[in-house]
């Protein structure tokens, strides 16, 4: 599941690679007591895209698929084993 987006920065950067942006976007995690966050550096040379689960609660029951790309994550529960 995807879930509702709170906030986003597009920040532009230059580390003396040349022009680029970072992305960071901000989503309710399942609970709403945390967050979903998802970034985007787009700086030639520090190109990284990542996202996470920063909610305690929710980590124990749900986990980030990223198996269609970092920006096609999904909420997922976890698989019990």
């Amino acid at each position: 599941m995807r879930t509702e987006m709170i906030n986003s920065l597009l920040e532009d950067t230059n580390y003396g690679a040349g022009s680029g942006d970072t992305e960071r976007y901000e989503y309710k995690c399942a609970c709403g007591k945390g967050k979903i966050i998802e970034e985007h550096d787009n700086t030639p040379g520090f190109r990284d895209h990542s996202v996470w689960l920063a909610c305690s609660a929710c980590s124990k029951e749900y986990e980030i698929d990223t198996s269609n790309g970092v920006r096609a994550w999904e909420l997922v529960k976890k698989s019990v084993g």
